[in-house]
């Protein structure tokens, strides 16, 4: 995770959503049965790559929860391990069917829209504040975040998988 430049609130919120878009858009080639290929050595189903992207909205989603109103205290980011992040896992892994596609990237958007709204709800001076964020249960040296920090992330890794879905369809059409 590095620094990425500060862009002001609506650039940032507006490149994020953009991002999104892409994203999703990247899979429109992307038939069915392509869904739970994974070629050897990735560790994710070309599918599984959306329900990982959902998973890292809801990671920095908590992340802005735990950052809001914390001044310069230090605070830790835990994510939950439920039985819907279990499910996810699985959906990682294994793929899913043409029939779940919508319901994937509903979730998706359902939590990309989570993470705007936070964003969106911050003060200003808090929009631009660092916090000292512990990442995990294990972390001992703090990592300085603050919420324009977050949509520079999440749209990177927008970014990193729209490129790795059109890697990942390449594998696939070579092996058919």
């Amino acid at each position: 995770m590095s620094a990425p430049e500060m862009k002001d609130r609506e650039t940032a919120l507006a490149e994020f959503g953009r991002k999104m878009e892409e994203y999703e858009h990247s899979y429109d080639s992307v038939p069915d049965e392509a869904l739970s290929f994974v070629p050897q050595g990735e560790d994710y189903t070309l599918g599984g790559l959306a329900v990982h992207v959902t998973d890292t909205l809801y990671h920095y989603r908590n992340v802005l929860d735990v950052m809001k109103g914390v001044g310069d205290e230090q605070v830790r980011a835990i994510d939950p391990q439920d039985d819907a992040k279990r499910t996810r896992d699985e959906l990682v892994a294994n793929g899913f069917s043409g029939s779940e596609k919508q319901r994937v990237f509903q979730e998706m958007r359902a939590a990309h829209q989570d993470v705007e709204r936070r964003v969106r709800a911050l003060p200003e001076a808090e929009y631009a504040q660092k916090a000292a964020v512990l990442y995990g249960p294990d972390t001992q040296d703090p990592y300085p975040t603050n919420a324009g920090d977050v949509l520079g992330w999440l749209t990177d890794h927008y970014q990193e998988h729209i490129d790795q879905v059109a890697e990942l369809m390449g594998k696939w059409r070579e092996r058919r």
